[in-house]
């Protein structure tokens, strides 16, 4: 994270954004008291473990305030906790923002010319 560099922001919720940092070029994920940096390439297996539900928990009862759902992180102990709504906001974030560096890549690529 740079202090003086600017921000592209990708998608943006009421709770969060997805941001990149025009100085380091890492991806800010930013959600309600979450702040994760990551590299694209972190960026675009985020988007697969939160797609795929893998390390997803739902709780009959919540785990506090609300909470039903668990998402494991890879740091042994260490789960982000989120209601259902709030689990679908944030995948709706990381989801937008893979979408915009998809059609991005896409519309870098030059044309087949026949």
């Amino acid at each position: 994270m740079c202090q003086s560099s600017s921000l592209e922001v990708y998608s943006k919720t009421p709770n969060g954004y997805v941001g990149k940092c025009t100085g380091c070029n890492k991806y800010n994920v930013v959600f309600e008291n979450i702040f994760i940096l990551l590299t694209e390439s972190e960026l675009y297996a985020l988007s697969n473990v939160i797609d795929e539900n893998y390390g997803v928990w739902m709780f009959e009862n919540p785990i506090g305030k609300g909470k039903r759902v668990s998402m494991q992180t890879p740091l042994p102990n260490l789960y982000f906790a989120f209601t259902i709504e709030e689990y679908e906001e944030l995948k709706r974030l990381i989801n937008e923002t893979i979408l915009i560096l998809d059609a991005r890549a896409f519309l870098k690529k030059p044309l087949n010319q026949n």
